[in-house]
Order: C-alpha cells, then sequence, then structure tokens
C-alpha cells in the first residue's frame, strides 16, 4: 500500500480509536481503501480533480450528498480537495452476469426513478452532463495528449452529431452517467450506487443507456428494464435510450483512450478502449 495514501487517511481527526486499513481492488480510476475504527466501518477514496476526464471532486461531492438525500447513495462523511471517505455499506458488488437478471433490473429500475424524482430535495452547483458533448471533449482531449487515435475518429465523431439530432426534448434531472454493474452495490434488501465522479444534471435516459451499454443487455432486458422505469414507455423513448447507448459506448472508448496515456493504474486500458469501440459499432449498426 502507498504510505503517502495510509499517512493522509490516519491523520484525518474523524476517526474514533484504532484503525485498519485495507487496500481495495478493482479501481480503474483512483485508490480505494477499506478504513475501520473502533466504531464504524467506511471506504477512503484517494482522488484528485481530473478534469481531461471531466472529473471535478467538489461536483461528485454535492451529486453523492443529493443521491445520499435520495436514499440511493452511502452517506459522504468527509471531504477534502483529494480525499473523499463515505459510509462502507456491507454488500455484493453487481457483475455484468447479475444485469441479466429481470428482477435485478427491476430493483435498477426502482432506484434511478427514485434518483431522478428527488430533484426538490437538491441544492449546490451541480454540473451539466451531455454525452454528446463528452465524446467531442474526449476525442480533442486523447489528441492532445497524444493518444493513439483509431483511424474512424473522424467517422465517430459525425455519427455523434447526427445521433444527438434524434433525441427529443427531455426534463433534466440529476443523474450518475458511469452505471457498471460494479457501481450496484445489493445489501440484501436494497440496492446502492456508488463512483459518483460523473454524475450531474442531464437526460435521465442516458443512466438506463449505460447500463445497457456497460452490460451488454439483450433487447428483451433493455425494453424491461425501461418498462420498469417509466410508467409512460413508448417506442421512441426506447429508440432514444438505444442511440444513447451507442454513445455511451463510443463515450467509454474514448474514456479509455485517455486513461492509456493519462493513467498510471495497472490496467489494459488499450484493450478496454477496443472491446466498448467494438460494442460501439455493432450497437450503431442494430439502430
Amino acid at each position: 500500500m502507498n504510505d503517502h495514501h495510509l499517512n493522509k487517511i490516519r491523520e484525518l481527526d474523524c476517526w474514533q480509536g484504532e484503525l485498519r486499513i485495507v487496500e481495495l481492488s478493482g479501481g480503474i480510476t483512483n485508490k480505494n481503501y477499506f478504513v475501520e475504527d473502533d466504531v464504524n466501518h467506511y471506504v477512503a477514496r484517494i482522488c484528485e480533480d481530473r478534469r481531461h476526464l471531466g472529473i471535478h471532486r467538489d461536483n461528485e461531492r454535492i451529486c453523492q450528498q443529493a443521491a445520499q438525500r435520495a436514499g440511493v447513495a452511502p452517506a459522504v462523511l468527509h471531504f477534502e480537495s483529494d480525499l473523499l471517505v463515505t459510509q462502507f455499506i456491507k454488500s455484493r458488488t453487481l457483475t455484468v452476469t447479475d444485469l441479466s437478471d429481470l428482477t435485478t433490473l427491476t430493483k435498477i429500475a426502482s432506484s434511478l426513478r427514485q434518483l431522478h424524482t428527488a430533484q426538490e430535495q437538491h441544492v449546490g452547483e451541480m454540473l451539466y452532463f451531455c454525452p454528446f458533448q463528452t465524446v467531442r471533449t474526449y476525442a480533442k482531449t486523447a489528441s492532445r495528449l497524444n493518444a493513439k487515435l483509431p483511424a474512424e475518429m473522424d467517422m465517430y465523431l459525425e455519427d455523434a452529431k447526427t445521433l444527438s439530432r434524434e433525441i427529443t426534448p427531455f426534463s433534466p434531472a440529476m443523474c450518475h452517467n458511469d452505471l457498471l454493474a460494479a457501481n450496484l452495490l445489493d445489501d440484501g434488501k436494497r440496492l446502492w450506487i456508488v463512483d459518483w465522479e460523473y454524475a450531474g444534471v442531464g437526460n435521465p435516459l442516458f443512466d438506463i443507456a449505460s447500463i445497457s451499454a456497460n452490460g451488454s443487455l439483450s433487447n428483451e432486458a433493455e425494453t424491461h428494464l425501461l418498462r420498469e422505469y417509466a410508467p409512460d414507455f413508448n417506442t421512441q423513448m426506447l429508440h432514444e435510450v438505444k442511440v444513447l447507448k451507442v454513445i455511451s459506448l463510443l463515450r467509454e472508448g474514448l474514456w479509455a483512450l485517455i486513461q492509456s496515456v493519462a493513467s498510471d493504474i495497472e490496467f489494459d486500458y488499450d484493450g478496454y478502449a477496443q472491446d466498448n469501440l467494438t460494442a460501439y459499432s455493432a450497437a450503431k449498426d442494430s439502430l
């Protein structure tokens, strides 16, 4: 474990009694630690602003606290510019396989509806999130950082422009915008959503599309998720989810290209980028 990280965590004045700190595996953006004192269990995240990815830590805190009030996120216990301490939830992290289970998708739909309809509880200045803008920004950032760009980059950007015109006006909501299975926890009674780095005000259907994209949902599962989420389900809404699923995969692929040259975490970002760009092409062809 990183001694600097351990010392920074130990120096906080929020602990009660002796500490036990264990590094958690699985993160591909930050370093995360399980912390136990004499009273409770916590997760400490060593982090910093990563403007090249669109991560602003103060926005993350504000959004997670909003999601906490909405009843879908763990409590924020301490925050500073490069350290976030949250409540530890004794739970099971979902896997991609779990996302093929219709009962699990129903629970996810309920949690997202709870999040997206909690606007009256929100306070603080939240960033606006648009996946099409993010794709354009990531492409420019990847080029600036001298990442190895795919030959199809110009086509990708043209696709994003064309697809953006298929989204009809919507009521913005505070959204998570990065719904991987690994960001969903099941404590046996309810689901919790973690890792609010990319959260912001935007199109609530992007959260549905994000799950579908990252979980490789079948048409049946995708339709079930949207029907359970939206009482006013219609075919146009389903089409827009499919469009946003395409742009979600493109965004994830470009994110990985940036990380391939910007991150010091050991992870196969190049392979992850290729997997997402391949899935993007398949999803686009199926529209």
